[in-house]
């Protein structure tokens, strides 16, 4: 039987090719049924079409990889809002508005996600650049108050 991980990492790399991220990805099996979850992102914006293109690359995996003709699927976008967590979503939200929470202050921080690289990211606050490694980091979002800027 294929592994759950295995899956996903299909799963990952068919999105990629397709211009989206796979943020999040759960399989969860209950009575004989299979219940999949992915958190998809497109640098472009992720809507409707975002969301039914991805249900599209997924269905067919499921069903070739586990055997699982209809499978209950939940595709959706990450949010405005949404927590940074992990390597995958660190590179996914680069050339994005973040504001960050360093583990020894109490005051957010806006600014722009440039990249991400080996445990650092590049972060821009106006004309400001800095190298922060994420293990300094307490928590990370998405800053919907600077979108468009």
């Amino acid at each position: 039987m294929t592994e759950d991980s295995e899956v996903e990492d299909k799963i990952g790399t068919i999105l990629e090719k397709a211009g989206l991220f796979l943020l999040e990805f759960g399989l969860s099996r209950h009575r004989g049924g299979l219940k999949v979850k992915a958190v998809i992102y497109s640098p472009q914006g992720t809507g409707t079409e975002e969301c039914t293109k991805a249900y599209r690359l997924i269905l067919p995996q499921i069903q070739t990889l586990l055997g699982v003709q209809d499978p209950d699927m939940e595709i959706s976008s990450p949010g405005i809002d949404r927590i940074i967590r992990g390597e995958r979503e660190w590179k996914a939200f680069a050339g994005k508005f973040v504001k960050l929470l360093a583990k020894n202050s109490s005051e957010w921080v806006s600014g722009r996600l440039l990249s991400y690289s080996d445990g650092k990211i590049e972060f821009q606050q106006g004309a400001e650049r800095a190298l922060i490694d994420i293990s300094s980091i307490a928590k990370a979002r998405l800053d919907s108050m600077s979108k468009g800027e």
